[in-house]
């Protein structure tokens, strides 16, 4: 069970972190075709501001959720490593837990977010909302997912990365 737990926690994070890249990608080259059309050219195209950003989006929420598995958000490392290794553990569980209700508030507002705004148009292509609001359900999902394999490491295995405060990778 903790090795499908563990495959699961890294396919997951290896596909969204090829997502990312594709995403910004995508993000840098459509900003440069917008430089080039309105400098290059003069013509301004309209879409090209509201596109990036929603891809933005995307990168925001899908990179802050493999963020929770490496561990790599704002941390008091010292102070946390500074503790003895029970007290560390006992916050660890502990964080990760706060880590985890907060992936299910994401993810169930994400829900409500899509299902309220959810068939409005954008602003400048005629296309509805709903191709860039799941970025907050899928990455409260994906929170949960990574925060519970961190409470798992924790509670079962002394020896694992996460106990430190460091990256499990």
């Amino acid at each position: 069970m903790l090795d499908a737990l563990d495959r699961l926690a890294s396919f997951l994070a290896a596909v969204v972190r090829w997502v990312c890249i594709v995403l910004a990608s995508a993000l840098f080259i459509i900003v440069v075709a917008a430089i080039v059309a309105r400098y290059g050219f003069g013509q301004a195209v309209s879409w090209t501001e509201e596109v990036p950003r929603y891809l933005l989006i995307w990168i925001s929420f899908l990179a802050a959720a493999v963020c929770v598995q490496r561990r790599e958000h704002v941390g008091f490392d010292v102070l946390f490593n500074a503790l003895p290794k029970p007290a560390r553990r006992v916050l660890g569980v502990s964080l990760s837990a706060l880590i985890l209700m907060f992936g299910w508030i994401v993810f169930r507002y994400g829900i409500t977010f899509v299902q309220d705004f959810g068939s409005d148009l954008m602003e400048t292509i005629p296309y509805t909302n709903y191709w860039y609001y799941p970025a907050m359900p899928i990455s409260g999902f994906l929170i949960m997912v990574f925060a519970l394999k961190l409470i798992v490491d924790e509670i079962v295995r002394p020896e694992a990365a996460a106990i430190t405060g460091t990256s499990v990778d």
